[in-house]
């Protein structure tokens, strides 16, 4: 009973952390931001759409007072540009006026190293009870130098960190909501979980579930499961992280379903072995 009742706190916790931000926000967030400024952006229906977009809509009417803001540019590196807390309407122009100041005109484009630093950024932040917003705008075509560890060109850009990433189309680019630290806490609670447990006959269940949550590339979908409108009317994407796929990986829900039968199972199992071994320590001594 016990273990049931962490398990139901763990995950209705998850289910809290992630609320939708939708309407008019009243809470701060941390607002991680990455753009590309590479040279395909120079494209028609890109740069100058994604401009736009973040200086009229992102910026001026989602931003709020009290949001930390940390805004990148990309290319074949990433650059930070600001960072500062939301005091008012003077600081969100001191971002519309460093986000006009982007041009698309960098060599190479490292998607791989955008997401990477994104990653260290939000570590660097660390826990602080806030919710962690990052997103990545960018047309998804990736020509990272040689130098990188991500050496290679490919008009669209697969990774762990946008396999349930909620994806939005803007004319020829995408905006992109990042959670990068789910798969994390899934694992984490799992352990947690688990540290009550005896190990020996059940120590097997307990790292096959655990290695089968750390196996299954848990990520989240920010949005609603399936598709969404965005906050212009554009769609948004909930899958695989692929561009024109929307069926490439499970929704929110059904991952937290599935996690759950998977740790119920592995607890169940453990405990019918910790049973059998005290039927048979009872029947030892009165033998």
């Amino acid at each position: 009973m016990k273990k049931n009742l962490l398990l139901g706190i763990a995950f209705f916790s998850l289910f809290l952390s992630f609320a939708s931000f939708a309407g008019e926000r009243t809470i701060p967030v941390d607002l991680i931001i990455m753009i590309d400024k590479s040279l395909s952006m120079e494209e028609q229906g890109k740069f100058d759409s994604l401009h736009t977009w973040v200086r009229d809509q992102l910026v001026a009417q989602m931003v709020i007072d009290g949001d930390w803001v940390c805004l990148y540019q990309f290319y074949g590196q990433a650059d930070r540009l600001l960072t500062m807390d939301i005091q008012g309407d003077a600081d969100r122009q001191k971002i519309i006026n460093t986000i006009n100041g982007i041009k698309p005109d960098g060599q190479y484009t490292d998607i791989g190293l955008a997401l990477d630093t994104i990653h260290g950024a939000m570590t660097k932040r660390g826990e602080n009870g806030r919710h962690k917003v990052l997103l990545l705008l960018t047309d998804l075509k990736q020509e990272a130098p040689w130098t990188s560890r991500y050496a290679g060109v490919s008009d669209t850009y697969d990774s762990p960190y946008l396999a349930e990433a909620r994806i939005i189309q803007h004319d020829n680019w995408f905006e992109i909501t990042l959670d990068m630290d789910i798969q994390n806490k899934v694992v984490q609670t799992t352990k947690e979980l688990y540290s009550s447990i005896n190990s020996g006959e059940s120590g097997k269940d307990r790292d096959q579930v655990i290695s089968d949550i750390e196996d299954s590339g848990l990520a989240v979908d920010t949005g609603d499961a399936g598709t969404a409108e965005g906050a212009d009317g554009n769609t948004a994407v909930a899958g695989n992280g692929k561009k024109d796929s929307a069926n490439g990986g499970l929704p929110l829900p059904a991952i937290i379903v599935v996690s759950c039968v998977l740790v119920g199972a592995g607890i169940a199992t453990a405990a019918v072995a910790v049973s059998k071994r005290k039927k048979k320590e009872e029947q030892e001594k009165t033998a």
